[in-house]
């Protein structure tokens, strides 16, 4: 899948509001859905095995979904826009 412009306007905003809304390093909180079967909270999780991180997973009241929240702090905005970016790549995620 490639980048349209879409994505690229959306990033540079995204990019500019951390920089107008944070310090950096910072502390950044990552949220996201995912199907509770399959292996997308395995694949979401190796995003951040390189990143000290405290992930906080609940289940939704009928057990289809997953709630994961991400907390850590990190260097700068791309690293986010990054790990957002690889995280779009896995299949049935919604990202908040």
């Amino acid at each position: 899948m490639q980048n349209t412009a879409k994505d690229d306007a959306f990033y540079s905003r995204f990019h500019q509001q951390l920089l107008d809304t944070s310090t950096w390093p910072g502390i950044y909180v990552f949220k996201f859905i995912v199907p509770s079967s399959g292996d997308a909270q395995e694949t979401l999780a190796s995003l951040f095995a390189m990143n000290d991180v405290e992930t906080t997973v609940r289940a939704s009241s009928k057990g289809k979904y997953s709630s994961i929240s991400i907390k850590g702090t990190f260097e700068t905005p791309d690293v986010i826009i990054e790990k957002y970016k690889q995280a779009a790549k896995i299949p049935n995620i919604i990202q908040l």
